[in-house]
């Protein structure tokens, strides 16, 4: 079989890809090992600049359809067992009065709670629309590349056959155990650093979650066994379906094999009701790493999602990560193999999302040990949680002392269920597909604490600012990323810059590019609702700020120019890695 694109795995990343290479014209074939899509929920917090992708995508609607609202999201709480004492929660997801503004400013898109087992049918039944192909129980066996292309052998794990398959490129999207990164013998640095253990039940909890509603409800339990001293009923379904993990009390990543009826008796033990009634529906174990890939891409094998990126759920950035990597990949993969750009193209993704892998690793890494600083203090064994619940009821300098660290110890879990920044900035500046004029000035965020707080910029290699527009006043309104996208380069000026418009408009058929020009402002074509464009801009009216398909500020010029089309031209095809 030819395919221009053989996709393995068939995941968050390998299934948005798909999706989003055949809404550009690109047909791919998709293999995975398993039988299906995702048939336990795994991830499931889906943030903004997720949900932005998924409605360039087309299948925003139908996600909300069936997320669970933010409203269901709204705490995360610290308890000894779900019907005893609780001590402390947290505002989650968005939900916290006082910033609830910053994440209806950041994006059009809302947070929501979307578990994998829902989301992945939708990515593979619009992708076989749209016609891409999915053959599941199919295994990667090996690769060989040549000048031209990729030669693949593929095993049905039904019959034993192989066969193979001839790609231009061939993707590995096959997880953390990426046997595609492994057959390019791409180092991968960090190490496994802990085993958890996952219990999908449907229990209804709904007496112990409703009045204080949150998708994580942490069980701080001292007479827990050592292979579950730590417990998080992670919300499915609001109040019935969930994923409860178990956290070991050592870190030595020694197995574990509980019995069902182990696993029962935990349960009830962490919920504190033995009268509850409990159906097991899966469990199994899992690896907490903090791995990295040294390079995502060896010749026409480009590597992306948590084969390049291997962490704890912590902040909820796996999957979410695995849909940005696809959104970044899939523009580029088309416009090469439609020939609108150079091969060269590709040598920008590792530039720009390995910073993004890693930092996501780190951030993780660094919320899993926040949690064990609160399980420190709060303590894992019956005397030592007898002492510090003493300590923080008692009226003395080391009551005092222990109720500080405590308080401390909560806030800086915000870092990981109120961290906008870390969900939304990602940054290409010294990418080879980012175009800067000599003379623009990078922003300086300094002050602003970026796993908190938005960093907001249309200077190149920033992400597009959400702004609402709209034609008229009899018109619904729309935002700027509406505008952006859909595998288009898109334009933007305003008052007396016409010579951009006219400029794009003749290069989109010159140069085999998609290219949309629009103008904001007053008398435009699109009114800036709340002037909050003509604050974000970066360039005077008359200036142009052109934006990549995936929502990436490309190149900004601050003022109309007479050689407008030579400008945009040379700007395109530098971009583009045109020779």
């Amino acid at each position: 079989m030819d395919v221009p694109v053989l996709i393995i795995g068939a995941g968050p990343s390998g299934a948005t890809t798909a999706l989003l290479l055949a809404r550009l014209g690109v047909r791919s074939l998709v293999i995975s090992r398993h039988h299906s899509t995702a048939n336990t929920p795994r991830a499931h917090i889906f943030n903004q600049r997720a949900m932005e992708v998924l409605r360039d995508a087309g299948v925003e609607a139908q996600c909300n359809e069936i997320a669970t609202s933010m409203e269901h999201m709204e705490h995360s709480s610290f308890l000894d067992r779900l019907s005893g004492q609780e001590y402390g929660r947290l505002w989650a997801w968005g939900n916290k009065p006082g910033q609830k503004g910053n994440y209806e400013t950041a994006s059009p898109c809302r947070m929501s709670d979307l578990p994998q087992s829902y989301l992945e049918p939708i990515l593979v039944e619009e992708a076989r629309k749209a016609g891409a192909e999915f053959r599941f129980y199919t295994e990667f066996v090996r690769l060989e590349q040549h000048e031209h292309g990729v030669r693949t052998t593929i095993c049905d794990r039904s019959s034993g056959e192989e066969s193979t398959v001839t790609s231009s490129y061939l993707l590995g999207c096959d997880g953390a155990r990426s046997a595609v990164l492994d057959a390019l013998q791409i180092p991968v640095t960090g190490r496994q650093l802990n085993t958890a253990f996952n219990v999908h039940i449907q229990a209804d909890l709904s007496r112990y979650i409703a009045h204080r509603p949150g998708s994580l409800n942490w069980v701080l339990n001292p007479e827990a066994p050592d292979w579950s001293a730590v417990g998080n009923f992670r919300m499915v379904r609001p109040w019935t379906e969930w994923v409860v993990s178990m956290h070991p009390a050592r870190k030595d990543g020694q197995p574990f094999a509980p019995t069902e009826a182990d696993i029962i008796q935990r349960l009830h033990q962490m919920i504190g009701d033995t009268t509850v009634p409990i159906k097991i529906l899966s469990a199994f174990q899992w690896t907490i790493n903090d791995q990295v890939a040294s390079t995502w891409q060896q010749g026409r094998v480009l590597c992306i999602g948590d084969a390049t990126h291997r962490h704890p759920p912590i902040n909820g950035l796996g999957s979410n990560t695995c849909i940005s990597d696809a959104f970044n990949l899939a523009w580029k993969l088309a416009y090469v193999i439609l020939g609108r750009a150079h091969p060269r193209l590709l040598d920008s993704l590792t530039v720009e999302r390995k910073p993004v892998g890693d930092a996501i690793v780190r951030r993780a890494n660094n919320g899993m040990e926040a949690h064990r600083l609160l399980w420190d203090i709060i303590g894992l064994d019956q005397p030592s949680r007898a002492e510090a619940l003493r300590l923080l009821a008692e009226d003395s300098a080391a009551g005092r002392k222990k109720r500080a660290s405590w308080f401390t110890a909560m806030k800086d879990m915000e870092d990981e269920v109120q961290a906008l920044g870390i969900q939304m900035n990602q940054i290409y500046l010294d990418s080879p597909a980012i175009a800067a004029e000599t003379d623009d000035i990078a922003p300086d965020f300094g002050s602003l604490d970026p796993l908190r707080e938005v960093k907001l910029s249309t200077f190149p290699g920033y992400h597009l600012p959400h702004v609402w527009l709209a034609r008229d006043g009899q018109s619904p309104r729309v935002s700027t990323l509406d505008l952006a996208g859909q595998g288009r380069f898109a334009l933007f000026t305003g008052v007396g810059g016409n010579c951009w418009r006219v400029a794009a408009d003749e290069l989109t058929r010159s140069l085999n590019v998609p290219l949309v020009a629009y103008t904001i402002g007053f008398g435009c074509e699109y009114l800036d609702c709340y002037r909050e464009w003509e604050q974000i801009r970066g360039v005077q009216e008359d200036g142009v700020v052109l934006v990549r398909p995936d929502h990436f500020v490309a190149w900004r010029y601050a003022t109309r120019a007479d050689d407008a089309r030579s400008r945009l031209e040379n700007i395109l095809e530098t971009i583009l890695g045109r020779p």
